[in-house]
């Protein structure tokens, strides 16, 4: 999986929480792959704080990852930690048309710009 690592928080249990670390690359699809059997909750909160680079197949994973979330639970995304280069990568590539941006610790309502 390369440099990839998330850790979940059970911190907030109304929601499920992964703190990504690492490249977001093709050899992240496994963890990617796996990642909505493990969402619990009506909410996700994904921290890209410590996320590395994010090539195109990374953003091909995030949305089809951030795809299966939304329809198998109807499970609101909410992305945190975002660096102002990923949230116009995310806004450039439709990622934000799935997952909305939040700033770190926020409430769900729209922060990034």
């Amino acid at each position: 999986m390369n440099s990839m690592a998330a850790t979940p928080s059970n911190l907030m249990p109304e929601h499920d929480f992964f703190a990504l670390e690492g490249t977001i690359d093709a050899q992240s699809e496994p963890f990617f792959r796996d990642l909505p059997a493990r969402v619990r909750h009506p909410q996700v909160r994904f921290d890209f704080s410590r996320a590395g680079r994010i090539n195109s197949m990374g953003i091909a994973l995030l949305l089809r990852c951030f795809k299966d979330i939304r329809q198998a639970r109807e499970t609101e995304i909410l992305l945190e930690g975002l660096s102002p280069t990923n949230s116009m990568l995310f806004k450039m590539t439709g990622v934000f048309l799935l997952a909305k941006p939040v700033p770190a610790g926020g409430n769900g309502r729209e922060g990034a710009q």
